[in-house]
């Protein structure tokens, strides 16, 4: 990274590729800036002005008499109201005592410059002198909201496009549909909608607010697997009856693609969906489609005799084209899951890669153009770095080595034999000459399933995480090194979140307070995390299950109905104290942070002996004072067990102590 230490540039996320802070610590007011068009004018700009205006007037509060300060923009081109697949973002921002200036090839890219600018006004409402010149690595740079689980109000959808483009994603993908609801109107099929579902005036207030954003939003209707609300309303799409369901995890239930009125239903609702929605993509799902209704209907199997296919691989990619036909005469571009890869999978296809690191190439291979999102399912619970790590365009070996490496990570150990789970998803890997920037690789989405996310948790769960894969898809690969990521996020959280309505210190303290976790008391919640993966989503007896070989359903904890209200669901998924505690131990070698870790031990022992703790902390306080003891044994010289280490890092039924690796690190291994 290439910026003065202490520079307020050195706090921008995603990090630009190429930057240049001026000497010195003169800064440039930005209470009075006063645009001028040099050339192309732009509405779409002005208002973005305008949003930095209310920023700039929460932060400082605007002085009326500060002196206008000129902002000369240059554009070559206006972009399309409604975004496309290809787009120049790149700009050029320099900010000196003279003024401000923002040169770029379009509209779009004025847009990201706006962003940057945003990021720099300190709480004094001033700017530092700089030069940036950036462009992003990868044209999608995308999040997937499931508002299907659970539904997210229109507001928490709005909050999440302004933040999105702060950071400069710019693919917001709704998954609309699943086995619980539907989630927008259908004229021609009025059962479909569930009872809380998005009118669609609401989905075109969306559209038009991300597309002000310079933001895309890509609409999901997931078939022929997930559609059991599809079946409950119209029974003759299906082959077997069903009933409404609010449990998760693969269902049996799946569309017959050997009726001509189901393929005439799906024409009519991707109509519908293209009337809302102007983007070019259109995605149709293709997940986790269950084979049983398909092998047990004999005239289903009579069709696919006839039709000389083998096995409900082929019968799925029979419907697969006959949908994709209907998506294509709309004019829009097809996007599906990589579970549609197929001999006959059509090459034009836009596929989402989500099963492993394999299946990338494999889709490159076969000449599609691929997102990548395998290693980016934020409702794992993973910490950031884990996710950081994965440079979407990085070589085959390269992100398998990292998916073993996580195995070993301490952190992730209460799950790693169902991780290793995951590793079927690599038979029949195919290795490519140059899988390392592969012009295929179009772009990446991190992904938020919502089983266990509604619009309580959903800010915690997102932006705990999602900048540094905002960084990660826009920036070069080498941008950061860890320490200055989480430095540059907790800015950003702090910094411009709160600008959107997204305060997360401040819900963190609000939930801890509903469960009466008060105090100090808060200090030792924050101390614990959800458990990863999906441990806490299946539950102890799913999760044998599935490790057995066995399918689901299986009886899990959660379904659509149960309460998000619980201590997990409060706590953020990664705690940052404990990476705090862990950059003691540098110092612990008998200077200030031995000291720290001694007043810190006092604290957690005090807490312990306690005659009223709060109810959902007194699992964890024994295992707390027995780390105390640890620690003090380890700043005296001698080792921690490593079994009695390994117990209290084990889960307590949803959440875990999170002891950070290197003060695990540190405990085992005495200098």
């Amino acid at each position: 990274m290439a910026s003065q230490p202490g520079h307020p540039s050195a706090m921008l996320l995603p990090w630009p590729a190429r930057l240049q802070a001026a000497a010195g610590d003169r800064k440039v007011s930005a209470q009075n800036l006063t645009p001028s068009y040099q050339g192309l004018q732009s509405p779409r700009i002005d208002q973005a002005l305008r949003r930095i205006a209310g920023t700039i007037a929460t932060r400082s509060g605007a002085s009326d008499d500060t002196a206008a300060v000129p902002l000369a923009i240059q554009m070559q081109q206006l972009s399309p109201r409604y975004p496309g697949l290809e787009a120049d973002e790149s700009y050029l921002l320099e900010i000196s005592p003279q003024g401000i200036s923002i040169r770029a090839q379009t509209e779009l890219g004025v847009l990201r410059a706006v962003a940057t600018l945003a990021q720099l006004i300190d709480a004094g409402g001033e700017l530092p002198c700089v030069h940036i010149e950036d462009q992003p690595r990868l044209a999608w740079r995308g999040l997937l909201l499931d508002c299907a689980r659970h539904f997210l109000p229109v507001a928490a959808i709005e909050r999440t496009l302004l933040a999105m483009a702060s950071c400069k994603l710019n693919v917001l993908h709704l998954h609309l549909t699943d086995d619980q609801a539907y989630r927008l109107p259908s004229k021609a099929f009025p059962d479909l909608p569930s009872a809380e579902h998005y009118s669609s005036a609401e989905l075109r207030n969306i559209v038009e607010l991300a597309a002000d954003l310079g933001i895309r939003v890509v609409p999901e209707l997931d078939m022929p697997g997930h559609v059991t609300c599809w079946l409950t309303a119209y029974p003759q799409w299906g082959s077997q009856p069903v009933t409404a369901t609010r449990r998760f995890g693969v269902h049996h239930a799946c569309l017959d693609p050997t009726r001509e009125e189901v393929f005439d239903a799906i024409g009519t609702l991707l109509a519908e969906l293209a009337e809302i929605f102007p983007d070019p993509c259109l995605h149709i799902g293709g997940d986790e489609v269950h084979p049983a209704w398909w092998s047990q209907d004999p005239q289903i199997q009579a069709f696919m005799r006839k039709r000389s296919m083998v096995d409900h691989r082929d019968l799925q990619a029979y419907f697969n084209q006959r949908v994709g036909s209907l998506v294509e005469a709309l004019g829009r571009q097809v996007v599906a899951w990589d579970e549609v890869a197929h001999e006959q999978l059509p090459a034009q296809w836009l596929v989402q890669a989500w099963r492993g690191a394999t299946a990338r190439d494999r889709l490159l291979a076969h000449g599609n153009r691929v997102i990548m999102s395998a290693p980016y399912y934020l409702d794992l619970h993973y910490p950031a770095d884990v996710y950081y790590q994965f440079d979407p365009g990085a070589p085959q070996q390269q992100l398998v080595a990292l998916e073993d490496a996580m195995l070993e990570d301490p952190r992730l150990q209460h799950v790693a034999d169902g991780m290793r789970w995951t590793r079927q998803w690599r038979k029949d890997a195919v290795q490519l000459e140059d899988s390392s920037e592969h012009p295929g690789l179009i772009g990446a989405e991190a992904c938020l399933w919502s089983e266990l996310v509604d619009d309580r948790v959903l800010d915690q769960r997102l932006w705990s995480r999602l900048p540094a894969l905002a960084e990660r898809f826009w920036s070069e690969v080498d941008s950061a090194t860890t320490q200055s990521l989480y430095q540059r996020m907790s800015h950003f959280q702090g910094h411009s979140l709160p600008s959107f309505g997204i305060d997360l210190a401040a819900q963190l303290h609000s939930a801890l307070d509903d469960l009466s976790i008060h105090g100090r008391w808060q200090a030792i919640a924050r101390l614990l995390e959800p458990v990863k993966w999906y441990g806490r989503l299946l539950g102890e007896e799913a999760l044998a299950a599935r490790l057995a070989g066995s399918e689901m359903p299986q009886a899990r904890p959660y379904d659509a109905d149960v309460p998000l209200t619980g201590l997990a669901d409060a706590l953020p998924p990664e705690s940052l104290d404990w990476r705090a505690i862990d950059e003691l131990i540098a110092d612990a070698a008998g200077g200030p942070g031995a000291d720290a870790l001694r007043r810190l031990i006092a604290e957690w022992r005090d807490a312990a002996a306690e005659a009223d703790p709060p109810d959902l902390l007194i699992a964890f306080l024994p295992a707390l004072q027995a780390l105390a003891e640890m620690i003090e044994q380890r700043l005296d010289g001698d080792a921690a067990s490593p079994t009695a280490l390994a117990d209290l890092v084990r889960p307590h039924g949803e959440l875990l102590l999170a002891v950070g690796p290197g003060l695990q690190n540190w405990l085992l291994n005495p200098s």
